[in-house]
């Protein structure tokens, strides 16, 4: 299994001693991945308490999603903007990535943290759990299979932000199955890397999304005047978020007419 549930905890704790010492965007991108994976190992395993959990790690994988958002905004508006033109928003983008980062700084040392890694802890220790989740997350493939086909037929007959946002988060979770599964069954390898691809591009469609979303924020709390330097450079970064959204989205579907999925599960 590549996710081994019972290192799941140390690497996790290693990862917010790593944030608090020294916040770095790929530590907390990779925190935010290692609780997913957490919540993707609970999915269906049939008790109570793992289903309780998931709903805490969930709570607390959404703590940081500003964090995450104001990290991927200010990393893009430097690399898609002119120096003088990423200078003029830089003091705004920073502050407001400043805030983001105190949260998690809080959720790190909050209650909520403590009892729902403590719960992870109580219930990975259960000899028999690494190879009951194996099992229910390999036994679910097939459903998740089609749940992301079905996904993918929803969004390119309806081509709206929440058929494709819902597409992005179903083959996140089947990417997740066939990571558990592809040891013992290697045949689903070509099936991975078809997920691999498009979870980056539906990735990079759904920051445009976000990015797009949080200038808008911006703007209407009055953060930004239009007509002052600051909100003309805005106003061109959404322009270059939307062309950049819309060419994602033509790789995905592009992508999907030549039958990225597969459709069916390897044998």
């Amino acid at each position: 299994m590549n996710f081994d549930l019972q290192q799941a905890t140390a690497h996790l704790r290693t990862l917010r001693g790593s944030l608090l010492a020294n916040y770095n965007d790929e530590d907390l991108h990779q925190l935010r991945v290692a609780l997913r994976r957490m919540r993707s190992a609970l999915r269906g395993v049939p008790r109570g308490k793992a289903r309780k959990l998931r709903r805490r790690l969930g709570a607390l994988a959404r703590t940081t999603n500003d964090a995450r958002d104001w990290d991927t905004l200010y990393t893009g508006a430097m690399e898609q903007l002119r120096t003088e033109q990423f200078n003029t928003l830089e003091p705004l983008l920073h502050a407001r990535r400043e805030n983001a980062r105190a949260q998690v700084y809080r959720v790190f040392h909050s209650k909520q943290w403590l009892i729902a890694l403590s719960r992870w802890d109580a219930l990975v220790g259960k000899a028999d759990l690494d190879a009951q989740s194996l099992s229910m997350v390999s036994g679910k493939l097939g459903t998740r299979l089609r749940r992301a086909t079905k996904a993918a037929d929803k969004a390119m007959a309806k081509d709206d932000d929440r058929c494709w946002h819902r597409l992005r988060i179903a083959i996140k979770e089947l990417r997740y199955a066939l990571d558990s599964a592809l040891e013992e069954v290697p045949a689903r390898a070509e099936l991975l890397r078809q997920c691999k691809t498009l979870q980056a591009l539906l990735g990079n469609w759904h920051d445009t999304v976000v990015h797009r979303h949080l200038l808008d924020t911006l703007a209407r709390d009055g953060s930004l005047d239009p007509t002052t330097p600051a909100g003309k450079v805005a106003s061109d970064l959404q322009q270059v978020l939307v062309q950049k959204g819309q060419e994602s989205l033509e790789q995905i579907k592009h992508r999907l007419h030549r039958g990225g999925l597969g459709l069916k599960e390897p044998a």
